[in-house]
């Protein structure tokens, strides 16, 4: 029968599918089947992923427009103050027992320029200028410093920032002289010579040399100032290592050498200067004469130079605030002190203090400068109440200070004024007042504008026998500007002599003529 249905079968279906194409069409279905199980799935993840990417170009659009819409508006924010923090309690020391030792202590400080006051030419006080001063200068060296430059600290007290600040308005100082004086160490810091030495080849090198770096040292410059620190250092340098030459010129560079290397050794403590300065003073203590004065190139001879001289007693002052241990510089002092003494007013002619004496015989009356000299001197060494000098201040505050003139030239030269000036504000009271003003006046008026002074017309003699030569010029701008610092460049001194007590003599003594002089009118 089956066989019946089979063949019907094929006859109405006209089809017959063998097994084979039964699996092919089983395994066709399972793959459609499949096919549509995934389609889903995919479409959805890809739909979805469109969709995220359509988003994000959407989003940054937005973004971008929203930033162009930004805008800025300034508010006032109301200050708020904050009250300063309690003070805090300064922690108390433990107290520091003494000791034995016997050498100050250093402290360095850097000195600084400080601005003066403004009244001009104003007058100071009729008692004399007061010898305390709490601004005394300290060390200021980045070598070595040895301790016995500070064995009389006051002697330089008033050079300080604060000192000189002071000073100026304390005793009649300007500005506009302080200012005048700052254009000349500028001018003098220009014309220096790159070895640090200044004056022209074959000139005063050692006396010019000296004589501006006393002119630094004067307003409180050491090799530490910020604006004259490394001028002041290539003169200290040049100057400790020139060599010792006392037979030429009279050796008047050698005293003012030696000057300059005691001051800049006492005001900065630099090791080097200390044994230049020790062979220099060593040189003036041994060329002393048995009177207690000098004579040319420091001979040993009867001969006795003020002029001269008065440089030597500079330097003797200058190394003995410093601390110089050398033998022989107190009774140097001494000795000195003696010998001005005796040359003083108690001379029967009423003219003290003579140029040169030599064997008991005289042969012109003494100078304007040298009684200027003689004063002074006696003065630094703490006889400025001596009753020897006492008609020689009289003359200098009157005839002197009508002399104090510029157009008058030889009258009144650089040499004396720059004696007399200290001699006056050593004094003090109304000499010095008048003093004071017109002095100020003068070098104001007599400045060229470049900051340099030349010498007064007249005959001069050493630099100042050429006034418009360098040296000439470097040598009236360190007068004139020391001058300017007479405010602070050294307290009075007032209580006794240096090196001891002096005995007064009565002189038998001559004068003659200047034979050769340097450095002076």
């Amino acid at each position: 029968m089956s066989e019946v249905f089979e063949d019907e079968f094929h006859e109405e279906g006209d089809i017959e599918i063998s097994e084979n194409s039964l699996l092919e069409i089983q395994e066709e279905y399972r793959r459609c089947r499949l096919i549509e199980s995934l389609v889903g799935p995919v479409s959805s993840t890809v739909f979805h992923m469109a969709l995220i990417i359509i988003l994000a170009f959407l989003f940054k659009d937005k973004y971008k427009a929203e930033a162009h819409e930004i805008e800025v508006q300034l508010a006032e924010v109301e200050e708020v103050k904050i009250e300063d923090p309690p003070p805090i309690e300064e922690p108390v020391l433990d107290e520091i027992e003494p000791t034995d030792a016997t050498e100050p202590v250093l402290t360095t400080v850097t000195i600084e320029t400080a601005e003066t006051n403004d009244a001009a030419l104003e007058d100071v006080n009729d008692e004399p200028p007061s010898t305390d001063d709490d601004s005394a200068v300290d060390a200021v060296s980045d070598i070595v410093v040895s301790p016995s430059a500070f064995a009389s600290p006051t002697v330089f007290g008033g050079r300080s920032a604060g000192g000189r600040a002071s000073a100026v308005s304390k005793f009649g100082g300007s500005k506009v002289g302080q200012e005048k004086l700052l254009k000349a160490l500028y001018w003098l810091k220009k014309v220096q010579n790159p070895d640090g030495s200044w004056a022209e080849n074959g000139g005063f090198k050692q006396a010019m040399t000296g004589l501006a770096l006393l002119t630094f040292l004067a307003h409180g410059e050491t090799q530490t100032s910020k604006e004259f620190g490394v001028t002041v250092r290539k003169a200290m340098e040049w100057l400790a290592n020139s060599r010792l030459n006392t037979g030429s010129s009279h050796a008047y560079p050698h005293a003012i050498k030696a000057y300059a290397l005691a001051e800049a050794y006492a005001m900065s403590g630099v090791s080097i200067l200390e044994d230049a300065m020790n062979k220099s003073i060593r040189v003036i203590i041994d060329g002393q004469n048995a009177k207690g004065s000098y004579d040319y190139n420091y001979k040993k001879s009867d001969r006795s130079d003020l002029s001269f001289a008065g440089w030597n007693y500079q330097a003797l002052k200058a190394a003995y605030g410093a601390g110089c241990a050398e033998e022989g510089l107190a009774q140097a002092i001494s000795k000195s002190v003696e010998w001005l003494k005796v040359q003083g007013g108690s001379n029967d002619d009423g003219n003290g203090f003579p140029y040169a004496i030599k064997n008991g015989a005289a042969s012109k009356k003494g100078k304007h400068t040298m009684r200027a000299v003689g004063v002074l001197c006696l003065q630094l060494f703490g006889e400025g109440q001596t009753s020897e000098i006492r008609d020689e201040i009289e003359t200098i505050a009157t005839t002197d200070l009508e002399n104090l003139s510029w157009a008058k030239g030889i009258k009144g030269s650089l040499y004396g004024w720059y004696y007399a000036t200290q001699c006056m504000f050593q004094k003090g009271g109304t000499k010095w007042k008048a003093w004071n003003r017109k002095f100020q006046k003068e070098l104001g008026n007599n400045q060229n504008p470049e900051g340099y002074w030349e010498y007064p017309k007249g005959r001069g003699s050493g630099p100042g026998a050429n006034p418009q030569s360098l040296d000439g010029r470097i040598y009236a701008t360190t007068l004139c500007a020391l001058m300017l610092t007479v405010y602070y460049r050294y307290l009075p001194s007032t209580k006794g002599a240096i090196g001891g007590k002096a005995t007064k003599k009565k002189p038998q003594v001559t004068l003659e003529e200047d034979e050769g002089l340097n450095l002076i009118d």
